[in-house]
C-alpha cells in the first residue's frame, strides 16, 4: 500500500514515524563512531597527551552535535556535525606528519565511516539530499588523501573503510525510505480490518441484546395472547401489552432500552438495582398470572449492579418457563451468597424434560438464561428429567 492511499491521520503518523526511525539510526552510527574512537585514541602509545586532549574535545563536540542534529533535526546541526568530524580527522592526521599507526588509523577511520558517515542516512529524501551527501562524501575521501603524505599502507583500507560506512548508511536510509511504507501501509490496513471487526462485534452484540429483550418482553405477551391469556388475569395482560406498546413506540424514537424484567422497563442507565423491591415485582407480577413463588434464602445479594440485573433477568425467564411448560403453579426460588458466589437456584415440580433433547439454537433458554449469565462472568446447570420436575442452578462471582 502506498502513502497516497492512505488517511491525512495515517499519512501524517506514517512521516513521523519513518523520520523518528531515520534519526534514531543516524544518532545510533555516528556516536557508534565516537565511542569507537576515543577507545582507539586511548590505547597506550596512540598519541601524545596534547594531541588526544584536543581530540577528545572535538569528539565530545561531535557527538553532542549528533544529538541535536538528531532530536532537533536542522541544516546548520548537521553542517556543523560534518565540520567538526574533519576537524577531528585533521586533528588526529596532522600531529602524526601523515604516518598512522593502527590506533590512528582505526580511529580516524570510525569518524571518517560512522562518526560523519552516519549524516547520509537521512540525506536520500530528495535529489539536494543525494547531492548534499555526493560532496560530504568526496570532502571525507578528499580530505583523508590530502593529509596522506609518502606511502602509507594504512591509507588504501582506511579509504576503503570509509567508503563502505557511507555506502551503509545511504543504503541502510534507502531500504527504510522504499521499506516503510509497506510496513505502515500494512499496520494501517490491519487497524482498519481491526475496527471493522470490532464494529461486527458490538453489532452482534447489540442484536443479541435485541433479541432477549423481544424474548424476555414483546414476545412474551404474544405467547400469553397464542394461549387466550389462560390463567392470566385480565388486568396483568392488559397492563403488560401496554408496556410492551410503550416500548416499542419509545424504540422507533431511537432509545436504548434496557429491561429490567418482563413487562417493565428502563430506557436509561439504572444504578444498582433494590433486590428486595425486585424480588417483590417478580412474585406480584407471576402471581397475577398464576404461577406462586416461595423464596428461600437471602434477599442480601452482594452484586454490582450490571450482574445483580443479569441474575434478575434470568431468574425471570427461569420463572417464565415454569409458568410456561412445567404445568405447575407453584415454583420455589433458593437465594444463597457465601461471600464468592451468589447463587440462585429456580425448582418445580413439573413434567420435567430431558435436557439433551433440546435444541441448542433455543432463543429463551441459550440467550436470555445461559448467555445472560455467561456474560456476567457465571454458569448456569440444568437437572431435570421427564415427570421429575426441573432444576436450574445460577452462578455469579463477585
Amino acid at each position: 500500500m502506498s502513502p497516497g492511499r492512505l488517511s491525512p491521520e495515517e499519512r501524517d503518523r506514517f512521516s513521523w514515524q519513518l523520520a523518528r526511525l531515520l534519526y534514531r539510526t543516524t544518532r545510533l552510527f555516528g556516536l557508534t563512531g565516537v565511542v569507537t574512537a576515543v577507545v582507539c585514541l586511548s590505547l597506550p602509545g596512540a598519541t601524545d597527551l596534547p594531541t588526544y586532549i584536543a581530540c577528545l574535545g572535538l569528539l565530545c563536540a561531535l557527538a553532542a552535535t549528533l544529538i541535536l542534529a538528531t532530536y532537533k533535526p536542522h541544516p546548520l546541526w548537521m553542517i556543523l556535525s560534518y565540520c567538526i568530524g574533519l576537524s577531528t580527522i585533521c586533528a588526529i592526521y596532522i600531529p602524526a606528519n601523515g604516518q598512522l599507526n593502527v590506533a590512528t588509523g582505526s580511529a580516524i577511520s570510525a569518524v571518517g565511516a560512522w562518526g560523519v558517515g552516519s549524516l547520509a542516512t537521512i540525506l536520500v529524501s530528495t535529489w539536494g539530499q543525494l547531492i548534499m551527501l555526493a560532496l560530504g562524501f568526496f570532502g571525507t575521501v578528499g580530505t583523508i588523501v590530502s593529509l596522506s603524505t609518502g606511502v602509507n599502507p594504512r591509507v588504501l583500507p582506511l579509504l576503503v573503510f570509509v567508503s563502505v560506512g557511507w555506502g551503509v548508511s545511504t543504503m541502510f536510509g534507502l531500504w527504510l525510505r522504499s521499506s516503510f511504507p509497506r510496513v505502515m501501509g500494512r499496520v494501517a490496513s490491519i487497524g482498519r480490518a481491526h475496527n471493522v471487526e470490532r464494529r461486527a462485534t458490538e453489532t452482534e452484540t447489540q442484536r443479541h441484546r435485541d433479541a432477549r429483550l423481544l424474548h424476555d418482553t414483546v414476545l412474551a405477551t404474544l405467547t400469553l395472547l397464542a394461549h387466550s391469556g389462560v390463567g392470566v388475569a385480565p388486568e396483568a395482560l392488559r397492563s403488560q401489552a401496554e408496556s410492551d406498546g410503550a416500548l416499542l413506540t419509545r424504540l422507533r424514537l431511537g432509545e436504548s432500552p434496557k429491561p429490567k424484567a418482563s413487562g417493565e422497563y428502563t430506557l436509561t442507565n439504572t444504578a444498582e438495582l433494590a433486590l428486595g423491591g425486585t424480588l417483590e415485582a417478580l412474585k406480584k407480577r407471576f402471581s397475577s398470572m398464576g404461577l406462586d413463588i416461595n423464596w428461600h434464602g437471602s434477599g442480601q445479594l452482594g452484586l454490582p449492579g450490571t450482574k445483580l440485573e443479569a441474575f434478575v433477568l434470568a431468574l425471570s425467564e427461569c420463572l417464565e418457563n415454569v409458568r410456561r411448560h412445567s404445568g405447575q403453579n407453584v415454583a420455589h426460588v433458593t437465594l444463597s451468597d457465601d461471600g464468592e458466589i451468589v447463587r440462585g437456584v429456580v425448582t418445580d415440580a413439573g413434567t420435567g424434560f430431558d435436557p439433551q433433547t433440546v435444541k441448542g439454537g433455543r432463543l429463551g433458554f441459550a440467550e436470555s438464561v445461559v448467555a445472560r449469565v455467561r456474560d456476567a462472568g457465571g454458569s448456569v446447570r440444568v437437572f431435570s428429567a421427564p415427570d421429575a420436575g426441573t432444576t436450574v442452578v445460577l452462578e455469579i462471582p463477585k
